[in-house]
């Protein structure tokens, strides 16, 4: 995470202990990351699709993903293919794929970032010795950002202080309505 780092995240929500005056700091520190974040997303624009650019840029509340569940993490060279031997898996005719699908608290909306050409994948899902150990838990927040001209980056922040970051060429972003299991 470039912007929204744990550490950030938790001394402006105060989830660690520090004093009244280091906290709202903190907290300006937090709200100017959330501006440079939304500075930097103006570039992107003309990289990735007007419904993942919108999803990044007015993504909040019902429509974002602030306390989601990670329904599913896939990485590999062939993640949609079928496994019968009928297909090639190359190295020289394959990209890495990641896929990663969420459910929005409510319930009631599924997302999916597709993400291909990976060309790294960073995870910390299960840090030893923290009380979330076994448990990934709820999304905090999460950022799109640059790497180079040709790479973009998805980061994903949990509020167990779990991490995923994954670096890809080109990113497929759905959003679907769905019946809520909750009904």
């Amino acid at each position: 995470m470039k912007f929204f780092t744990y550490q950030l995240v938790a001394s402006a929500n105060d989830w660690i202990q520090q004093t009244e005056e280091e906290q709202l700091q903190s907290e300006k520190l937090f709200w100017a990351a959330a501006e440079a974040y939304e500075r930097q997303l103006e570039g992107l624009r003309s990289r990735v699709s007007g419904p993942a650019w919108d999803f990044f840029r007015h993504g909040f509340g019902h429509d974002g993903l602030h306390d989601a569940r990670l329904v599913l993490l896939s990485v590999g060279d062939g993640i949609y293919l079928v496994s019968d031997g009928s297909f090639s898996l190359s190295t020289n005719r394959r990209v890495a794929t990641a896929k990663v699908e969420f459910l929005n608290r409510e319930q009631d909306l599924h997302y999916t970032f597709d993400m291909r050409g990976v060309s790294r994948l960073q995870c910390d899902l299960f840090g030893e010795g923290t009380p979330h150990a076994g448990n990934i838990g709820d999304l905090y927040t999460y950022e799109l950002t640059s790497t180079d001209d040709e790479n973009l980056e998805l980061g994903l922040l949990f509020a167990s202080g779990a991490t995923v970051t994954v670096q890809f060429r080109r990113l497929v972003f759905r959003k679907r309505r769905i019946k809520s299991g909750k009904d």
